[in-house]
């Protein structure tokens, strides 16, 4: 009797000390993956204002550039084009497909006037409202 008992004893012990030796492990790997996914999500919103910094430097500059090359010509001949600046490259994929800023995406002369100026700064801050709304859920 007394040899059962240890044995069920030991068991039970055994049984238990298992148990939430598989619990604490569930938990941590949960905790760890959770980390993981505020790491990414921090990295990614990160990069996202990287790049809106970047975008609007980038319009600040062509849009100087282009008003020191009024200077020059008048009609604007002379203004630098800034399809195949970084900024605009980087930006293009997220313009809109249609409307004021679709036109922009697919374009091959960008002439940061007035009117583009202010086209692609609505469509910065259009891309950065996007991101928020994703950020928040």
């Amino acid at each position: 009797m007394g040899v059962i008992g240890a044995v069920a004893g030991t068991s039970s012990t055994g049984i238990i000390t298992l148990i939430k030796s598989m619990m604490d492990n569930s938990f941590h790997r949960r905790v760890s993956e959770a980390d993981r996914r505020l790491q990414v999500v921090a990295s990614l919103r990160s990069q996202r204002d990287t790049s809106i910094k970047l975008w609007r430097a980038g319009l600040e500059h062509a849009r100087d550039a282009y008003r020191r090359s009024l200077e020059q010509t008048p009609d604007g001949s002379a203004a630098p084009n800034v399809v195949g600046d970084e900024w605009f490259e980087t930006l293009r994929p997220h313009l809109a497909t249609s409307g004021d800023g679709g036109r922009y995406r697919t374009a091959t002369d960008v002439r940061c006037d007035n009117p583009t100026v202010a086209a692609l700064s609505l469509e910065i801050g259009r891309i950065e409202q996007q991101w928020l709304d994703e950020a928040k859920g």
